[in-house]
């Protein structure tokens, strides 16, 4: 019997795949430490091996590893070598005999096809090397995907191979040049990356153009008439002389209008494009989840077989795909009102973007779930349903209408909006139509005015991005890929260049873009890398040769480097600068200094500007710090509101070894410490004794709520009880979490 040896990349995917084509007749065997799956299919045995992602990562040879003393020159010219990362798959797959045909079945783009072809390395006596494509874990799909196998596409692996190279070489190289400059080394280190740098550099920019903006005074002037309903109309224009403003106010003032003209106009407002990575994660930021947390949630329901693949460009749905069949799907689920609405129509006609690419379809959803979902998943697959119908179903459409009303010889003008039928927004809930009274008017007629209103106004700085806003920008610049936009965005929080969203510079990611373009370089523009990125399309197109790009792009970072080291003290000086400035929280009650937040990766630092001042403590973890107008009780400092997140907000002194900040929740039962809640490194508290580290006892806490002592120790355990106040619960425990005492009857708990 011929053997079929099956690569995909994930787990789960495996599992799904064999599950279909097997008709659920499998077996889960063991080789070499590594689990797979067998199974027949039309009288051939099939071997499915999952991989987990890599087996091999790219780096520099061992004589590179010492930052301080490797040669940047040396380190660009380096081979680059390929290093065994998941030994476990490498080991199993060596291990297969008389395999006859070989199928790649990881994820159909670049990474997933590079991943593939790594693994043939690891193969031997094979004859055949096919691939099959899907877009969705369907029954339909892998089962078609399975008949139709195509070719490799050696071209797409060999772009993903160049893209991990240059972004080897150029963020190895930068990184360790800007952090030994500027002395940052080890968890402190200054990370360049070829798309997070000109991401960082529209950030900071934009910060700069809000910080340097200079509002202007201007003046509307506006009037609400009266026609059985109030409705408002304004000046023409604004007005940015105010002497011009009082004089028009006073000629109107209290005086009734004439309508000059009355227009109505029946508008469709069109309904939303199929969605793309780069659209869903906009819209899921929105929503309130990041782009990295729903391009994780996204991942796991295409593994789970309720979406289509969540990495794509393509915003057109292929004539294949059985759209009005999908719609059918959701008749008897908690969307079957929005479904009756697309079925019923006499044609269904899809809404079209302007990308249409052939390698995936728009993400759309594809199954029910067995099982209700939760928390984020709920929200993502509600997205993605609820788009995906919006854009089967019809346009909404409003009456858009104007009047123009004279006062006295001056023109003002009055809208109106009135929804006629709110079309897809039934359905896609996350977008509101709003309207706007105004009443039917005809010209001539008169209209009585109840208010007259001028109002000084001042013009506004640009507004900062939001993720959604960030990510739009960056697909516009070609700055990244649908598959790697959400991390670079999440990179930039990480490793403390920007924060928040709406996104805002830290002091050290301005300083850093003011260091990289106060010399003009070509990193902090998005024109380099969008050149690469074509570059990229081009090697998968087997247009341009994976070598030859490689080796332009050390050649361009060897003239990058030299324009750094010529201008070494500088960026040393811009770099120290803004990282020591930090963030001001409020003035200092001693010198009346300015008291600011410098954060680091694992700790934040809270000091006065005044160096001589003894405020200037570190905080562990990276909480959030809010300055109070309050004085510790015990030592006279501030006190400080530490919010972490899934913590409730606490007050504590400014210096961390105040007794203050160190309440007693009882004795310890090993050597009889106060037991006192202290911070991991990662902001997660727990009870630890004040004799650590003689003593190393400790205690997991919840971190939401309220801890207070109760005064009672643990008849089992001897640790203190303690009692626990989130909203209106109270709960008595042990914070021995294994303790018999825990294992009470949960009710009689609830009432003490």
């Amino acid at each position: 019997m011929s053997i079929n040896l099956i690569i995909a990349e994930k787990a789960d995917a495996g599992r799904r795949i064999a599950y279909i084509l097997s008709e659920k007749n499998m077996h889960q065997k063991k080789s070499k430490n590594i689990s797979y799956i067998e199974f027949d299919d039309n009288g051939e045995k099939n071997i499915m091996v999952a991989l987990s992602g890599h087996i091999v990562e790219s780096d520099f040879p061992e004589s590179f590893k010492d930052w301080i003393k490797s040669d940047l020159d040396k380190l660009i010219d380096s081979e680059i070598v390929y290093n065994i990362k998941n030994k476990k798959a490498s080991d199993a797959l060596q291990s297969f005999n008389d395999i006859k045909r070989v199928i790649i079945a990881t994820d159909y783009d670049r990474e997933g096809e590079l991943i593939g072809v790594e693994s043939l390395k690891f193969l031997k006596n094979y004859t055949e090397v096919k691939r099959a494509k899907f877009s969705a874990l369907t029954n339909q799909e892998i089962k078609d995907a399975f008949k139709n196998l195509i070719d490799v596409n050696y071209g797409l692996a060999d772009s993903a191979r160049a893209r991990e190279e240059i972004d080897l070489l150029w963020g190895a190289v930068l990184t360790r040049f800007f952090s030994v400059t500027s002395n940052r080394l080890w968890k402190d280190f200054i990370s360049v990356g070829r798309v997070q740098t000109p991401t960082l550099a529209l950030i900071v920019k934009r910060e700069e153009e809000i910080q340097n903006f200079i509002p202007e005074k201007y003046y509307q002037i506006s009037v609400k008439f009266n026609k059985k309903i109030d409705f408002t109309a304004r000046y023409e224009k604004d007005i940015k002389d105010k002497s011009e403003a009082e004089s028009i106010f006073n000629d109107i003032n209290n005086r009734d209008g004439t309508v000059k003209s009355y227009d109505r106009e029946e508008k469709e407002v069109y309904k939303p494009v199929p969605f793309s990575t780069t659209e869903f994660l906009r819209e899921a930021s929105r929503l309130g989840i990041t782009p990295s947390n729903a391009m994780k949630v996204a991942e796991k329901l295409y593994m789970s077989g309720l979406i289509s693949y969540p990495r794509t460009d393509n915003t057109v749905y292929q004539r294949s795909i059985p759209l009005k069949s999908i719609a059918e799907k959701f008749l008897k689920s908690d969307y079957e009102n929005e479904a009756k609405l697309v079925i019923n129509q006499e044609r269904i006609i899809p809404s079209r973007g302007k990308i249409e690419t052939t390698d995936h379809p728009p993400i759309y959803p594809v199954n029910l779930p067995q099982k209700p979902l939760n928390g984020a998943y709920k929200t993502v697959y509600d997205l993605i349903v609820r788009r995906f119908l919006a854009t089967l179903y019809k346009n909404a459409r409003i009456e858009s209408s104007r009047a123009e009303i004279e006062i006295n010889g001056h023109m003002f003008v009055a809208t109106g909006q009135r929804i006629l039928d709110p079309g897809w927004y039934e359905i896609y809930k996350f977008r509101k139509l709003n309207e706007i009274r105004l009443p039917e008017l005809k010209s001539g007629e008169s209209v009585s005015g109840r208010e007259w209103n001028l109002e000084e106004k001042e013009t506004e700085p640009p507004k900062r991005y939001d993720i959604a806003s960030l990510l739009k920008m960056m697909e516009s610049l070609n700055l990244g890929t649908k598959s790697t936009r959400h991390d670079i965005i999440q990179k930039l929080n990480d490793r403390n260049f920007a924060t928040g969203n709406p996104v805002r510079p830290t002091p050290l990611g301005i300083g850093f873009i003011k260091s990289v373009t106060s010399i003009d370089s070509d990193i902090a523009k998005p024109d380099m890398t969008a050149k690469l990125e074509k570059e990229m399309d081009e090697i998968a197109e087997n247009k341009k040769n994976e070598i030859d790009v490689v080796n332009e792009s050390r050649l361009m970072l060897h003239e990058v480097l030299k324009n750094f080291r010529s201008n070494r003290d500088s960026i040393k000086e811009t770099i120290t600068e803004y990282a020591n400035k930090g963030e001001v929280i409020g003035k200092c009650p001693i010198d009346n200094g300015d008291i600011s937040v410098i954060k680091y990766r694992n700790f934040e630092k809270i000091k006065c500007s005044n160096d001589e001042c003894k405020i200037n403590f570190n905080i562990s973890g990276t909480p959030l710090i809010q300055l109070t107008d309050k004085k510790c009780p015990v030592c006279g400092l501030p006190l400080i509101k530490i919010i972490r997140r899934g913590q409730s907000p606490e007050i504590r002194c400014i210096d961390p070894e105040c007794s203050y900040n160190k309440n007693t929740y009882g004795k310890c039962p090993s050597d009889g410490g106060d037991l006192i809640i202290r911070q991991s490194r990662y902001g997660k508290r727990f009870l630890g004794c004040s004799n650590y580290p003689k003593c190393t006892v400790t205690y997991p806490l919840p971190q939401k709520g309220i801890i207070n002592s109760t005064g009672e120790v643990c008849p089992y355990c001897g640790a203190p009880l303690l009692l626990l106040i989130n909203g209106k619960r109270r709960w008595k425990f042990c914070p021995n979490i294994k303790c018999e005492y825990n294992r009470k009857d949960k009710g009689e708990k609830a009432k003490e």
